[in-house]
């Protein structure tokens, strides 16, 4: 298997799975904590989709994120410049919008960044993402955002299950792709 063949369909994996995690979840379940001060669920979405969206630039080459080109920040009713993704403190402080507005930025932001994949030359795996720290390439980054998202559905997984003990994964999710 290809390099490109194998990040495009971990990266097509776990977007399968985080979406069916999602299924059916209400405004309610989005916004409930364990702890005061621990991560909703949607604050875990806002953050997956806004740090594979600073991927799918550098994998274009620097082109504009979708929050900025499509305008998500409207559709999220927060400023263009809303807190950094890694900024607990800050986005704590942010609305959390409906859950169809985080799926459908996940879902955008996928989209691209799986199109981009396609068109991408594998040498370009070994591309500094920015000359003046050659060391962090694409490839390190695709690894990273794979490894990521992962780890972050496992905490919406996880959350869900506190919310309701029940729930499990819809058939079809599991460890194989669908054809």
């Amino acid at each position: 298997m290809e390099t490109l063949t194998f990040i495009s369909d971990s990266l097509a994996q776990v977007q399968l799975r985080l979406m069916a995690t999602c299924d059916g979840l209400t405004q309610e379940q989005v916004l409930w904590r364990p702890i005061r001060g621990a991560n909703n669920i949607g604050f875990i979405l806002w953050h997956v989709g806004r740090s594979q969206d600073n991927i799918a630039r550098a994998l274009s080459g620097g082109a504009p994120t979708l929050w900025e080109s499509e305008k998500w920040y409207e559709r999220f009713e927060q400023p263009i410049e809303s807190p950094d993704p890694g900024d607990k403190m800050g986005l704590q402080s942010l609305a959390i919008p409906d859950l169809d507005v985080l799926t459908g930025y996940i879902t955008a932001v996928h989209t691209r960044c799986m199109a981009l994949l396609q068109d991408l030359d594998p040498a370009a795996l070994d591309r500094p993402l920015d000359p003046a720290q050659p060391e962090r390439k694409l490839a390190n980054s695709l690894r990273h955002q794979i490894t990521h998202k992962n780890n972050h559905h496992g905490q919406v997984d996880y959350i869900r299950g506190l919310q309701d003990q029940t729930w499990d994964l819809p058939p079809g999710t599991g460890s194989v792709l669908p054809a």
